[in-house]
């Protein structure tokens, strides 16, 4: 994903919901999300922009399910770990939190090994 289209961390949490749910209506996302319909339906526009989402009409609402799979985003989510999108600490590297559950124990490593070389190269 291209800076634009790196999801941020309150379209991070609605596309669990659409992930856990297969698909939601506004209505639905905005209970899940207690946030008000409008900034829900906006950030569901966002996400459709990034291609994240997409919407489909059944007899009485909207639903929007997710395009973007988990394992994508997990993936763009380390990657911004390198990046400079994030705030820099002191190696340079940028700082991402994130829920242990969401990263692959293999990504993990792999990132792991890819900061250690890149902070032994700083030396």
């Amino acid at each position: 994903m291209a800076n634009e289209q790196t999801l941020t961390e309150d379209e991070h949490k609605t596309m669990r919901i659409l992930w856990d749910r297969g698909g939601a209506s506004v209505g639905e996302l905005s209970v899940a999300t207690r946030r008000p319909a409008g900034e829900t339906l906006a950030m569901l526009q966002r996400l459709r922009r990034k291609g994240a989402v997409d919407r489909h009409r059944t007899a009485r609402e909207i639903v929007y399910r997710p395009c973007l799979n988990r394992e994508t985003a997990r993936t763009h989510a380390l990657g911004r770990l390198l990046t400079a999108d994030a705030p820099a600490n002191d190696t340079g590297l940028g700082v991402v939190v994130l829920r242990e559950c969401d990263v692959d124990p293999q990504d993990w490593a792999d990132l792991q090994a890819e900061i250690a070389e890149k902070a032994a190269a700083r030396r």
